[in-house]
């Protein structure tokens, strides 16, 4: 029989998983967490630090962090690896996740991810009946945008009648000072190349369209302290799933557009064409070390708008992103494990978060809902 509350990060020294590990470990006494990622040495010293920050009260050390080796490509090892685990929260690049999904079916282990950039997300709800048949609970794209977003548009929806049309908007500004010609990526190099090169999805008439990608421009007006922000449609998570679960209300039009700078773009793209691979990329990423941003994930169904706001969190290191992206599936996960939700099968946030119960945790760490009309 499994032991109560145990969990896997996969990714877990990555720029989301060392923050989805930070919110399991403080949020309770009772977790246990496996820090599962193919840089070891970078989880060993995640592991070891979190394990003297718990026993520096009583002078000893806190032993539910541990640290993995893991390879997300051999699916025997991975196996393994979640056997007796109740939650597997994979952080790794959607291209994994229907192997660590398999994985977790072999295992028996509940799983919760970020996000499968609408095509991967497609083929994870494919998995519904393996899943219902093991007993077990899939939730999928739970971070923020997917995830949260998600979340706020079922709640807009439930105190609607009818609705036409869900547009979500994702928008931040960095308060630090920037270094003259310093040029960096907020998140994962791979999924922001991917949302300014492949074509976006967007369900317009009651029908999914892709449209050429780097289109929609337009200056979109968040709340303080963010203001005008330029926004843009990418692929995303949300358009894959929203238009099914709310088809009954009526949904015919939903898009997404997330914030970027026209410069930050035109430079990215500058840089791909002469030649710029993942791997070039990705030693741009990186989260400042005192971080000082701001970001809101809006919803707006019909005449109806729903916020969350987030601010970064400097003793964790953490931007506003990584908050808001971190400790949704945290917060999921071991909903999970407490049986707030029991539905087996696969499913998106809107269908398997409990609405209320998931605001009130988002606002024990920071994240505030506001709701206007």
């Amino acid at each position: 029989m499994k032991a109560k509350r145990r969990f896997v990060v996969l990714g877990g020294a990555g720029t989301i998983g060392r923050v989805v590990v930070r919110d399991l470990f403080e949020s309770c006494p009772e977790n246990n967490i496996v820090v599962a990622d193919y840089n070891e040495p970078l989880a060993q010293s995640l592991a070891k630090s979190l394990s003297a920050k718990g026993g520096s009260a009583s002078g000893g050390k806190d032993n539910r962090v541990q640290a993995k080796f893991a390879d997300a490509r051999q699916l025997k090892d991975l196996v393994n690896l979640l056997n007796g685990q109740n939650v597997v929260i994979n952080c790794l690049q959607h291209t994994f996740n229907l192997t660590v999904m398999e994985a977790a079916l072999c295992a028996e282990t509940h799983y919760v991810d970020l996000g499968g950039l609408f095509s991967y997300t497609r083929k994870q709800l494919r998995l519904n009946k393996k899943f219902q048949n093991a007993g077990l609970t899939a939730v999928i794209g739970m971070g923020c945008s997917p995830g949260i977003t998600n979340v706020l548009a079922a709640y807009a929806a439930g105190c609607l009648n009818k609705i036409h049309s869900i547009k979500i908007r994702v928008g931040s500004k960095d308060f630090n000072p920037s270094p003259t010609g310093k040029f960096y990526l907020p998140y994962s190099a791979q999924t922001i190349i991917e949302e300014l090169t492949l074509k976006p999805w967007v369900f317009r008439g009651g029908k999914f369209q892709q449209i050429m990608p780097r289109t929609g421009w337009e200056h979109t007006l968040f709340p303080e302290p963010l203001g005008k922000v330029w926004t843009l449609w990418t692929r995303h998570s949300e358009i894959a799933t929203l238009p099914l679960s709310l088809k009954h209300k009526g949904l015919k039009y939903c898009d997404f557009k997330v914030g970027f700078d026209r410069e930050f773009v035109e430079e990215v793209m500058t840089r791909l064409k002469a030649g710029w691979t993942i791997k070039n990329f990705n030693a741009l990423v990186g989260t400042p070390d005192k971080p000082n941003d701001y970001e809101v994930s809006r919803v707006i169904v019909d005449d109806m708008i729903v916020d969350c706001h987030a601010k970064a969190k400097p003793e964790w290191q953490a931007s506003a992103g990584d908050i808001d992206t971190a400790c949704p599936p945290s917060i999921v996960a071991q909903m999970i494990v407490d049986g707030v939700i029991d539905q087996a099968g696969v499913y998106p946030p809107e269908i398997a978060v409990p609405i209320q119960p998931f605001f009130a945790e988002l606002k024990k760490r920071g994240l505030e809902i506001k709701i206007s009309r």
